[in-house]
């Protein structure tokens, strides 16, 4: 399970990286980072101006999908040498716990 945990963490990290450029390739109303890389006139010349628009929100809305799921994939595989507890002993919560448990139990005695 070592390899393929690595693999679906680099497929998550492609995905935020192509989530994240065409996101600031879309346009705004305002014109945005879109309109600053060249102007968009690559994607206007090569869909039409509104053909550009609905294929990066296509593309962008399959992306975040992508990007909900393999973020539940990775929780659930979680980490590739964690045990089957799922709050491990060395957790600095769990020894919150402990330490709270111990200092009721002290000033019942």
């Amino acid at each position: 399970m070592g390899y393929l945990y690595y693999i679906v963490i680099f497929i998550f990290v492609l995905i935020c990286l192509l989530l994240v450029g065409i996101i600031l390739m879309q346009s705004s109303k305002t014109g945005g980072m879109g309109s600053g890389i060249a102007g968009n006139a690559g994607l206007d010349a090569a869909f039409g101006g509104e053909g550009a628009d609905k294929l990066l929100v296509k593309v962008t809305t399959v992306l975040a999908t992508l990007f909900m799921v393999m973020a539940i994939i990775l929780n659930v595989m979680s980490r590739p040498n964690e045990t089957s507890s799922s709050v491990s002993s060395n957790s600095v919560i769990q020894g919150e716990v402990e330490s709270f448990e111990s200092s009721v139990q002290d000033t019942i005695k």
